[in-house]
C-alpha cells in the first residue's frame, strides 16, 4: 500500500473496536503523518504507522502501515 500526505483512506473494521470507530467516525481518514513510533507509544518503537483524521467528526488516531490489528484499509484516494 503506498500512502502520501494528504491521501484519504477508506477503513474497515476488523475487530469489534474498528468496526465501532468506523460507525462512529466515518469510514473516510485522512492522512496527517507518516512516522515511525517512539519509545512511549502505542506500538513497539520503530514500527511505521499512520496518523489520521477522521473526514467526519475530526477525530484522530494512529494505525500501524501495516497488518493494524483493528481496521483495513480498502481504498486509498490520492490528493493530487
Amino acid at each position: 500500500m503506498r500512502v502520501s500526505l494528504g491521501d484519504v483512506l477508506r477503513l474497515e473494521g476488523k475487530t469489534l473496536h474498528g468496526k465501532n470507530r468506523v460507525r462512529e467516525q466515518g469510514a473516510l481518514w485522512k492522512v496527517l503523518r507518516q512516522d515511525k513510533m517512539g519509545k512511549f507509544s502505542v506500538f513497539p518503537e520503530g514500527t511505521d504507522s499512520i496518523w489520521l483524521e477522521s473526514t467526519k467528526t475530526k477525530a484522530w488516531r494512529i494505525i500501524k502501515e501495516k497488518s493494524d490489528e483493528n481496521f483495513n484499509v480498502v481504498e486509498v484516494i490520492c490528493n493530487e
